[in-house]
């Protein structure tokens, strides 16, 4: 479905989720953005089984890419397929990180996971490192 102010599609990483990337003309946005904010680009709702990310980040005039996009989505996948399950922690979302990178490694989607390792000691205070891998094995 697209439109000016949504698109969806299924995710091209776990085909029973949808992918919903929302603007800031939908009537739900200023709603949404809230959680954004707490959240981060993306968040994922389990009880409906999509993930929402931040249209005008992606797409919008804010810099970030179609890979970003990406990494963002591997990253709430792998949530899915971890079964975390909330309340959000720091141990959750290292391991969500590592999830991605086997899943964007998959998808042979390079520059995603040149994202994610660039983005990586930011986000969790340590230097990317494959042997973290085993942290999820």
């Amino acid at each position: 479905m697209t439109n000016d102010s949504i698109i969806s599609y299924p995710s091209n990483f776990l085909s029973d989720i949808n992918i919903t990337i929302i603007f800031k003309e939908n009537e739900n946005y200023d709603t949404l953005k809230k959680q954004f904010e707490t959240y981060g680009y993306g968040f994922l709702i389990p009880n409906i089984k999509t993930i929402i990310l931040d249209g005008e980040v992606f797409l919008g005039d804010q810099g970030l890419t179609f890979d970003d996009m990406k990494f963002v989505e591997a990253h709430e996948i792998a949530h899915i397929l971890m079964g975390h399950d909330g309340p959000r922690n720091e141990q959750d979302e290292l391991e969500a990180d590592l999830g991605a990178y086997k899943i964007l490694k998959k998808h042979d989607l390079k520059k995603s996971i040149d994202r994610l390792i660039e983005q990586f000691e930011n986000r969790h205070g340590i230097k990317f490192d494959e042997s973290l891998l085993e942290i999820i094995e």
